[in-house]
């Protein structure tokens, strides 16, 4: 149900009152409504615009009310997605489920500095890789594959594959990039490849584009090898902001272990 349409007017908490007390008028309304149970745990608030529009207020006071809501425990904002009502039970207990949250940011950089790495990686392996090379990266992708079909994990062998096409390049230096990263992407792999098996499609997709990168390196196809492994983490980011709250709080979580989890949330 739409949360604003559970609002009572705006008019009859005051909230366009004095200029300076509009920000606190808005966030002890929201506040009494969540400890009360009248905004459930997990709900998503509207959009500034809609809350702005409703409580006849600027945008500007709106975020302030919700900057004050999150110094209190109250809410929580996750960058691109919007900003989530956490129970009043959360608001001791809860640090743990803010600091994953927070470190959701940690694993979109990741991804972020993967697309550069990889791509560059891709057009040189298909630019340098001997037959030999080749012949690892197809080993290396059906080993994946067979773990798809069996239902493990596939960690392991999802790095390895991407290993795989860094020892192509035939640069040394470009593997040892990869493996410095090995323990973070070990858990940001782990999280979105749980989440691609959760959802229809997103497994077969992403076969695809492991196959779309193994196919260009083979063809020599440097420009292509590029678009693919960049198309690759850019898929993987935008599946992994699909995901719901459920997905964070449980099989998402280890994304709290990834360097750089102690950020503020966004």
């Amino acid at each position: 149900m739409d949360i604003l349409s559970d609002f009572i007017d705006a008019g009859s908490i005051g909230i366009n009152a004095a200029q300076g007390n509009r920000a606190v008028r808005v966030a002890r309304y929201l506040s009494n409504r969540i400890t009360e149970h009248q905004l459930e745990a997990g709900s998503k608030l509207p959009a500034e615009n809609a809350m702005a529009r409703h409580f006849g207020v600027s945008r500007t006071v709106i975020r302030e009310a919700v900057a004050m809501l999150k110094a209190e425990g109250l809410v929580e904002t996750l960058q691109g997605s919007g900003t989530f009502v956490l129970s009043s039970e959360d608001v001791g207990a809860g640090s743990g489920e803010r600091l994953t949250r927070a470190s959701l940011q940690s694993l979109m950089d990741l991804l972020n500095v993967r697309r550069m790495i990889e791509a560059e990686i891709a057009g040189l392996a298909a630019e340098k890789h001997r037959p030999e090379d080749l012949l690892r990266i197809d080993t290396a992708l059906a080993r994946l594959q067979q773990a798809d079909q069996e239902g493990r994990s596939g960690v392991a062998e999802d790095r390895a594959f991407h290993a795989s096409i860094a020892d192509a390049t035939g640069n040394v230096y470009w593997r040892s990039i990869t493996r410095s990263l090995a323990k973070p992407i070990d858990i940001a792999i782990s999280v979105t490849r749980v989440n691609e098996a959760m959802r229809e499609g997103f497994a077969a997709a992403v076969a695809e584009e492991h196959a779309a990168i193994r196919d260009a390196v083979a063809a020599r196809d440097v420009p292509q090898a590029r678009a693919a492994a960049t198309r690759h983490l850019d898929q993987a980011k935008a599946r992994v902001m699909s995901a719901d709250q459920t997905f964070w709080r449980t099989a998402g979580a280890p994304v709290v272990n990834l360097p750089g989890a102690l950020i503020p949330d966004a």
